[in-house]
């Protein structure tokens, strides 16, 4: 028995999901263009999809810095582009703008750690692609990302909150 609970703990700290939302309470699977389920492959991602978290969280607090692509300061592309291409080695778009181009979009009750959030830019009302965050974990209730906001530089935000409920467009899955 307690060789069974030991191999159990071993499994969830190696993992990552020892104090992180458990893969199995996601929805999992999305859907194509035609409506079709694809299988999630999430779990055969959780080394990559923790490699990317990690490294984000190590730059909390840089500063924003408009145009910035380097940890001296970050704009919000330019520090999903940074993380991304350091720990997966993938060249993502240098402009929010043009996100949806990268990976698939998801439901966002199948939304992931590691997925690309994408929200409008300041004006609300313009609903193209203006301000990009890595979600970093999900709740039954909550979807929490980190990105580099204009006040805060790289910090952690909830897409619950009223001004990012107001801009959310979707969210991209980049680790398929």
């Amino acid at each position: 028995m307690r060789k069974a609970f030991s191999i159990l703990l071993t499994v969830l700290l190696c993992t990552g999901i020892w104090g992180r939302q458990p893969a199995d309470t996601l929805q999992l699977g999305h859907e194509d263009s035609l409506g079709a389920v694809i299988p999630d492959t999430g779990a055969s991602r959780i080394v990559e999809i923790n490699r990317l978290i990690r490294f984000a969280e190590q730059h909390l607090g840089t500063p924003y810095r408009y145009g910035g692509k380097t940890p001296a300061g970050f704009d919000c592309s330019g520090f999903v582009r940074y993380c991304f291409n350091q720990t997966q080695g993938l060249v993502l778009s240098p402009s929010a703008t043009t996100y949806n181009k990268h990976g698939i979009k998801v439901h966002p009750q199948s939304a992931r750690p590691g997925d690309v959030i994408c929200f409008t830019g300041s004006n609300s009302r313009n609903r193209s692609i203006g301000h990009v965050g890595i979600i970093t974990e999900v709740t039954p209730t909550d979807i929490y990302f980190i990105h580099s906001a204009v006040h805060g530089g790289i910090r952690y935000d909830v897409l619950k909150s009223q001004y990012y409920k107001t801009r959310f467009l979707q969210i991209r899955r980049i680790l398929l």
